[in-house]
């Protein structure tokens, strides 16, 4: 009994007391140094990358931005596949407060440089998301007593590429990050439930009182509190992307009892409810799409009802583990590590509160969101996933701490996990170099390619198409997840501008019109094309076989139709 009372006290700490002024910020700035390396990373990255207008990743920034415009304008948003409105809604009040202009003047003045807007956009985002990740890890670390749990809650934003790629772009994928960082916070403090009181008193300033106190309702009433946040955290997680669905699953493993089952829940249902609303007109056609995506063999809820293609399938997972390697590899080794610790030392850390079961859960949960994920063969939808291996981490650490049998054990367990942190930073550091060297000849091609289709096509007409190399086409493009909302303001500023939809039934366009591929073969002896050829549709009269290629970078080419080039 007294050896669990001091692992008990060795794990959770003492009741908390007050710490000094100058702990507390000592304590405060080693938490900021992961965050600042993460915003430095991303910074270079983006200036690496160059404009946000650049193929092929101009969809998220340029849909969002539109769809945050209808929000200024007093309109709902349109653009809710993932449903993404938590993006919209704070990407509208981004946009409103940095202004004292009339929604009118703030729309043009946006349309007119979207480039600066989305650049202010995506700083509030990262400042925002750096600031989540600084603050949430480092009050769970105080609340628990372990500032290197904190720490390796913090770790795995550096050590996935994918995440850090994705987080040059305002969007979706970058405000995945906070939720998901609080999401699993809060999964490692639910599930130390005989400090919750301290916790909570810690972090709300709340009395609670004592165990032989005769008000049990005082007692109650904070443990309540922790599932509650868990349940906030995962609803605006899930309404800003579907693919957050493995931190609810986990959430619901770490809150024990049916009491933390029905506080997550309540919370999780009026959080959501609340986070939808700008978008209930559309929630049966959002259901839909989910159920789709579900049930569906093809990607994006394409394909017949049923599982995948092996063969397609499979490759798309072995894809996901050769891109993000350490998403599979640190819950393997942790799983591995903590079950044979429960076979050598044969006693549980009463305190950790990790039990075998609990470790063995967590990973059929990991390895179960990566199986489902993996049918949509994107590497961008495991982010909030990889971000959960921070919490197999902790739980490593946890167990080794609190570990009172063989000190050979625990060196064992504290080497593996300092191999592991190895491996993540090396990755970090290999894969910025050679992601900022990527961007940058990235940038210099396709900056290069756009100037001399500017230059070529000045006296004549250029048809930008999916993806083009072009910062007309991202607006066309973004206006169209607007229904085309802007189209007569965005007309006026590029009169000249003409676009061809490879999609579906493929015609051309302006801002405003439709226009035959008929009508257009008949119009022009010539026209130029930018764009990816791969996605060129097949259309009667232009063979792209027929096509002179002017010029090119990687897959975005311009091309030159003549009509009598043309069958």
């Amino acid at each position: 009994m007294a050896s669990g009372q001091s692992r008990a006290a060795r794990t959770l700490g003492s009741r908390y007391r007050p710490r000094s002024w100058p702990g507390t910020v000592a304590s405060s700035l080693l938490f900021l140094v992961i965050p600042v390396i993460f915003v430095v990373a991303i910074c270079q990255l983006t200036n690496a990358k160059g404009p946000q207008w650049l193929p092929p990743t101009f969809e998220d920034p340029y849909n969002y931005l539109f769809n945050c415009l209808l929000v200024v304008d007093g309109r709902a948003p349109l653009y809710t596949d993932h449903p993404g409105t938590t993006t919209e809604m704070f990407g509208a009040i981004v946009l409103r407060v940095s202004s004292l202009k009339p929604s009118g003047d703030l729309i043009y003045s946006t349309l007119s440089h979207p480039e600066k807007q989305i650049q202010l956009l995506h700083w509030a985002l990262l400042i925002f998301s750096a600031l989540i990740l600084w603050i949430i890890p480092w009050l769970t670390a105080l609340a628990l007593r372990s500032h290197i749990a904190g720490l390796l809650l913090q770790a795995p934003s550096l050590f996935s590429k994918t995440l850090l790629f994705y987080g040059i772009l305002f969007g979706s994928d970058l405000m995945l990050v906070p939720f998901s960082i609080a999401a699993v916070c809060c999964c490692l403090l639910l599930l130390f439930p005989s400090s919750v009181p301290e916790k909570l008193e810690f972090f709300f300033a709340i009395r609670v009182a004592s165990p032989e106190a005769n008000s049990p309702w005082l007692r109650q009433v904070p443990v309540f509190l922790l599932p509650a946040l868990t349940g906030l955290a995962c609803a605006f997680g899930m309404a800003t992307k579907l693919t957050f669905f493995p931190l609810i699953l986990i959430s619901l493993l770490c809150c024990r009892s049916r009491s933390n089952l029905l506080t997550f829940s309540v919370a999780f249902i009026f959080g959501l409810a609340f986070a939808l609303l700008p978008i209930y007109w559309q929630l049966w056609r959002l259901v839909n799409w989910a159920v789709g995506l579900a049930i569906h063999s093809g990607i994006y809820a394409t394909g017949e009802v049923g599982l995948p293609k092996p063969n397609a399938y499979l490759s798309s997972l072995s894809n996901l583990i050769r891109t993000e390697p350490l998403l599979i590899t640190i819950p393997i080794v942790v799983t591995v590590v903590l079950l044979t610790f429960t076979l050598v030392v044969r006693e549980e850390a009463p305190a950790s509160k990790i039990t075998w079961k609990t470790t063995l859960a967590l990973f059929a949960t990991q390895v179960f969101s990566l199986v489902a994920i993996a049918k949509e063969m994107a590497p961008h939808y495991l982010i909030p996933l990889f971000i959960t291996t921070g919490l197999s981490l902790a739980f490593l650490f946890q167990v080794c701490r609190s570990l009172d049998g063989s000190m050979l054990t625990k060196i064992v367990g504290e080497i593996i996990l300092f191999v592991l942190l190895t491996l993540g930073a090396m990755g970090f550091v290999s894969e910025t170099n050679k992601t900022l060297a990527d961007l940058r000849e990235q940038k210099i091609e396709l900056l290069r390619l756009y100037r001399h289709a500017e230059e070529v096509t000045k006296n004549d007409v250029r048809v930008d198409y999916f993806f083009s190399d072009s910062p007309v086409y991202p607006l066309w493009y973004g206006d169209g997840y607007a229904d085309r909302a802007f189209g007569q303001l965005l007309a006026r500023m590029y009169s000249n501008a003409l676009f061809l939809n490879v999609f579906g039934d493929p015609k051309f366009g302006d801002f405003t019109n439709v226009i035959e591929p008929e009508v257009e073969l008949q119009s022009d002896d010539h026209l130029y094309f930018l764009g990816s050829p791969a996605f060129f549709p097949k259309m009667k009269g232009f063979d792209p076989a027929s096509f002179e290629t002017i010029d090119h970078a990687g897959d975005y080419y311009l091309q030159k139709w003549n009509r009598k080039a043309s069958p």
